[in-house]
């Protein structure tokens, strides 16, 4: 365990970074995740509560510690959205260490406020502790706070704050969002109430970023808060033509909110403007891991610059992330996207895979009533993509899309059998195939009271593996779908993973699947090293 007083001379250098205003360095971003991979992420929540409780606290220390426990906690969740238990385990221990300071009382509100923005950066959810303890700290110091801020003053800030964030409503509501993280639900509803009603026309674009929250009760209030707004004044034509696109992205239950909302504004419209155009420049795609999540990027231009569009997409949660960077020039494009497919084994691919991929991620969102990230509708927006339904889409519907005109020698049982041959040599040729195991509590329990590697494997495959066929045919099934894009004259590597996709999902014996013997000495093997 790395000892305080270093953690404690790396917050101090971060938080004279920070207090410079000039950004933190490399150095300074690799500290949190670096604690977090040495198991110290309890120990900066251990220090940042210890500063905060001294009669002074020193306010860089405050602000480095809380950046640092944003780097550990964000990588921390990367690595549980992989199966790594040990980050579930990291995050339960820091959330609980937290909860035992907190209930004790003490801790500042901007303090409570910067530990929440950290959890929220992460993309974690702060804890009905956290946020609770926040309200009693507020409510303990009104007494001496200044009277509420007037209407007024309230559209000021926002307007403040638009202009300082180039009046991007994506990037206001992002901002918001990691500050309302930090209260209970109840009062994202009132922040959403607040924006709608802003004079500001960013602001009021940005109040739908909280119609997509998990929440159903903020979704709905802040749907009731737009629509309010169009009783009263005109607005963007944006909003209607946003709320147009986010319908079928959200449950059946949530859709009649937007269906009023859209007959409350429609009237009230301001005409449309002409749409912004750009044109796509080249379209990437990860490999599919092992955890179910797959990165989708495209490259768009209009007129000198370009912007980056990013989307995550998991198994189990559909569209994870997404966002746009842009104003970037051609050399800071060219080096993102050769960052891109060095690091995450991207190959290029067709927008109409990418449209594909969105609406089968989109139908988990919806069927899990589980929105996609507002960045989305920047990502929609960039690209200048139609509407987007949710549709799903069986591995083996896929399979036989991608094999429809191959003659049947490439795709009967001879053809099978050779497909499984191949996959023997997968994990050599592509890098990912490395996370293709099985992680999580499942494996824990099924695992642990074992005590032959022998006997652990056997359990894979004849307990877990039979129950996973379906996701690893998914697994396949996408890899075919992603390699198929960008193979040459000959390359039938594709063919082979979209074949044995067919066998997962069909009568064949896991027992004859290679790859699954693959997948249970993989399981094993990283159950052994955890």
């Amino acid at each position: 365990m790395m000892p305080r007083t270093a953690i404690a001379q790396i917050a101090k250098m971060i938080g004279r970074e920070l207090d410079t205003g000039a950004g933190p360095s490399e150095e300074a971003l690799a500290a949190g995740p670096t604690l977090a991979e040495a198991g110290a992420a309890t120990e900066i929540v251990g220090s940042l509560l210890a500063e905060a409780h001294r009669k002074r606290p020193d306010d860089r220390m405050v602000a480095g510690y809380s950046f640092l426990l944003e780097g550990a906690l964000g990588t921390l969740r990367l690595q549980s959205s992989g199966g790594d238990i040990g980050a579930d385990r990291a995050i339960a221990e820091v959330r609980h260490r937290l909860d035992d300071a907190l209930k004790k009382g003490g801790v500042a509100p901007e303090v409570l406020m910067l530990t929440a923005r950290a959890f929220a950066r992460a993309e974690l959810d702060p804890g009905r502790t956290l946020q609770q303890a926040m309200m009693t700290a507020m409510e303990a110091q009104s007494p001496s706070m200044p009277a509420a801020l007037t209407p007024a003053e309230i559209s000021d800030h926002f307007a403040e704050l638009a202009a300082a964030l180039d009046n991007d409503p994506f990037e206001i509501y992002a901002e918001l969002a990691t500050t309302a993280a930090a209260f209970p639900a109840e009062h994202h509803a009132a922040m959403a109430g607040t924006l709608a009603m802003s004079d500001s026309e960013a602001v009021q674009e940005a109040a739908l970023g909280f119609a997509l929250s998990p929440d159903p009760v903020v979704s709905s209030a802040a749907l009731a808060a737009v629509s309010q707004r169009g009783r009263t004044s005109f607005v963007s034509s944006k909003v209607i033509d946003r709320l147009v696109r986010m319908r079928p992205w959200l449950s059946e239950t949530r859709r009649p909110n937007v269906d009023t909302a859209i007959r409350a504004l429609r009237p009230k419209a301001a005409p449309p403007l002409p749409a912004e155009r750009w044109e796509i420049r080249g379209v990437l795609a990860s490999l599919c891991d092992g955890a179910g999540a797959q990165g989708l990027f495209a490259l768009a231009k209009r007129g000198r610059r370009f912007a980056l569009a990013s989307l995550l997409v998991k198994s189990e949660i559909g569209v994870a992330d997404a966002w746009v960077r842009d104003g970037m020039t051609k050399a800071e494009a060219d080096a993102v996207i050769a960052e891109i497919v060095s690091g995450a084994e991207a190959v290029e691919v067709s927008i109409s895979l990418l449209e594909r991929r969105l609406a089968d991620a989109l139908a988990i969102n919806v069927a899990g009533d589980v929105p996609p990230p507002f960045g989305l509708v920047k990502v929609v927006e960039t690209l200048g993509l139609g509407q987007l339904h949710s549709e799903s889409i069986s591995p083996l519907v896929l399979v036989e899309t991608l094999i429809a005109d191959l003659p049947s020698a490439r795709t009967d049982t001879v053809a099978a059998q050779a497909a499984h041959r191949a996959s023997v040599s997968w994990e050599q040729e592509f890098e990912t195939l490395a996370s293709w195991f099985e992680a999580g509590e499942a494996v824990e329990k099924l695992l642990q009271p074992l005590r032959t590697r022998k006997r652990r494997i056997e359990a894979v495959s004849v307990q877990l593996l039979p129950t996973r066929r379906k996701f690893w045919a998914e697994r396949c099934a996408w890899m075919a779908a992603t390699l198929k894009e960008g193979a040459a004259e000959g390359d039938d590597t594709w063919c082979d993973f979209a074949l044995v996709a067919r066998d997962l999902v069909g009568q064949r014996p896991l027992a004859e699947i290679p790859l699954a013997a693959r997948i249970a000495a993989a399981t094993v093997e990283a159950f052994e090293q955890r």
